[in-house]
């Protein structure tokens, strides 16, 4: 909603509009809010972008003729149903969206994602065939596997499988080589 630029106070909906000076419930201060009927009109997510037939209606930025629905949250151009991008509670335009992804300024897009059990499987297995990488590699594959077992893996679901794989060749590398170790000491 609008904000007191005073104390940051939300301006109660029948403040707003009414062409003449009232005080902000938070500081007193006077203020006069006029804004387009768009800001204040709550949407359907599965709304179509309707003409703007009546005069004084507000348009969408950037489809003329188009009723604005909603602001954008991040720059205020007014939004139709079909600009309007609606994500983590907030309504973006295509040049917010973009330049907070090209910024990251917006957490809840995922820019990339690590796939550790892919790291532990291959730390565990390609070694295997040189024999003395595993020295590194193996506990290495141990720490990646144990570590981050929770991490989520990927935007779609994926099993433990590689991680299983991974700690049990590591597993087996090192206790392969605790074994060598005794023998060669123990002769």
């Amino acid at each position: 909603m609008i904000a007191c630029p005073y104390c940051s106070t939300i301006q109660p909906v029948n403040h707003l509009n009414t062409g003449r000076l009232t005080p902000c419930p938070g500081c007193r201060a006077l203020l006069r809010s006029d804004v387009f009927k768009a800001f204040l009109r709550r949407t359907d997510q599965g709304e179509r972008a309707e003409n703007a037939d009546r005069h004084g209606e507000a348009q969408c930025f950037y489809h003329a003729g188009k009723k604005a629905v909603v602001p954008c949250n991040a720059c205020g151009r007014l939004l139709c149903a079909v600009c309007r991008i609606e994500l983590d509670g907030q309504n973006l335009c295509v040049s917010c969206l973009q330049a907070g992804k090209d910024n990251r300024k917006i957490s809840a897009l995922q820019h990339r994602r690590t796939l550790y059990d892919s790291i532990a499987l291959n730390l565990a297995f390609w070694p295997m065939m040189m024999i003395f990488p595993t020295l590194l590699t193996a506990p290495a594959a141990l720490y990646y596997t144990v570590r981050h077992w929770r991490t989520p893996s990927y935007i779609l679901p994926r099993t433990h499988l590689k991680n299983i794989l991974a700690l049990l060749l590591a597993a087996g590398q090192i206790t392969g080589w605790v074994i060598f170790v005794v023998i060669k000491l123990g002769r």
